[in-house]
């Protein structure tokens, strides 16, 4: 073991001891918040191939009245009613759709089948396929790496996040401790133990960490409620969830890949312009990274602004249609949430992009060859 840490350079210990302080720290964290999946309550959702589909005044009815019905054969054979409501409707299902139903107990306990989602498993399935042949073709095994990274991390963020937020945890307090595991993991995954990926990891975790404060203070200042009407049913299954919270919790996840994107490549822009083991000349480096940072900071604003406007433009367009004031519609909780998001963004991308180009100059002083191993004489 002490001849494999002598073979290692300085960068790569320094991101492993940083690996293995965040690994030591947050598992045993991780572990006792676990969220306990029994606390779930058991539901189906069959999948079935519809036909004699039939629907009757959809138009002109609410989401909570049925206005259709189909047959659906499921896939052990058996034929079953499937009451439509209007979203299926404007789904535009159709005789030989296949389908998700959900089922659920009625009653008198029989079971009542109504439509829920069109069955896209096999066609997402092979868009993922082509969609990672052409990663391996362009990027090759980093963008391979930085996929599988992202999948195991979906599975975290499912498991760990969204069960813990669902069973009553705090939001932020579930964010925050997700935010540092899936970046630290991704991050070194991908790109590998070096300095350079130690910089991009250290001003990602400082830019994220300023959003998370901004948009806490913001949030209680602006005294925000449910933000969609998502929001808002929560409030009937689970009273505990800060809603204001969990909104920010959304953004910061959301962010952290644009916030990521940036510090990579900061990080880069500044180790391309050091010889390794060479202390760097920060006045002859530090003008061009600075403008390097400027433009992408200022692409990323756009990126930001615009996704995350982009999300509720549903609320914007309804309350065009209804004529609303744009003085009115602004202080809505929708609109006052969604400048929240994206000033709290913005403030990390100002934070990410300085931060990430001090560590990178301060990390590439670091000498890159493994210290020498003495020899032994006799």
């Amino acid at each position: 073991m002490r001849t494999l840490l002598t073979r290692l350079d300085h960068g790569t210990r320094l991101a492993t001891a940083v690996v293995v302080v965040i690994a030591v720290a947050l598992i045993p964290l991780t572990i006792a918040l676990w969220p306990n999946p029994s606390n779930t309550t058991e539901t189906s959702y069959p999948s079935a191939v519809l036909t004699e589909v039939s629907y009757t005044d959809c138009e002109n009815v609410t989401d909570e009245v049925p206005c259709g019905d189909a047959t659906g054969t499921l896939s052990t054979g058996q034929q079953v009613n499937v009451m439509l409501f209007r979203d299926a409707w404007l789904s535009h299902v159709d005789n030989g759709d296949r389908s998700i139903l959900y089922a659920s107990e009625s009653d008198d306990a029989e079971t009542v089948y109504t439509f829920h989602s069109h069955d896209r498993a096999l066609k997402l399935t092979i868009f993922t396929i082509i969609i990672i042949a052409l990663v391996l073709l362009v990027v090759g095994g980093k963008g391979i790496r930085a996929i599988a990274s992202l999948l195991a991390s979906a599975l975290f963020i499912w498991a760990f996040l969204i069960g813990g937020i669902a069973a009553g945890g705090s939001p932020l307090l579930y964010t925050a401790i997700s935010i540092v595991l899936v970046l630290t993991g991704v991050l070194f995954f991908t790109h590998g133990l070096s300095t350079k990926t130690l910089a991009a990891w250290g001003g990602t975790m400082c830019g994220a960490a300023t959003a998370m404060l901004a948009g806490t203070l913001l949030a209680t200042w602006l005294e925000l409620g449910p933000a969609d009407e998502s929001a808002s049913a929560l409030t009937y299954t689970s009273l505990e969830i800060d809603l204001s919270a969990l909104s920010l919790a959304a953004l910061l996840i959301a962010l952290v890949g644009i916030l990521n994107d940036i510090a990579a490549a900061q990080a880069a822009t500044v180790f391309s312009h050091t010889t390794p083991g060479t202390p760097p000349t920060w006045r002859a480096i530090l003008p061009t990274a600075l403008a390097v940072g400027r433009d992408h900071s200022a692409s990323a604003i756009y990126t930001i602004s615009f996704s995350v406007v982009g999300a509720g433009l549903a609320a914007f367009v309804l309350a065009h249609t209804y004529n609303q004031p744009l003085s009115a519609f602004l202080q809505t909780d929708t609109v006052a949430t969604t400048l929240t998001q994206m000033l709290a963004g913005i403030i990390g991308i100002f934070v990410t992009m300085p931060a990430t180009t001090a560590f990178a100059l301060f990390l590439s002083r670091i000498p890159t060859q493994p210290s020498p191993t003495p020899l032994h004489t006799h």
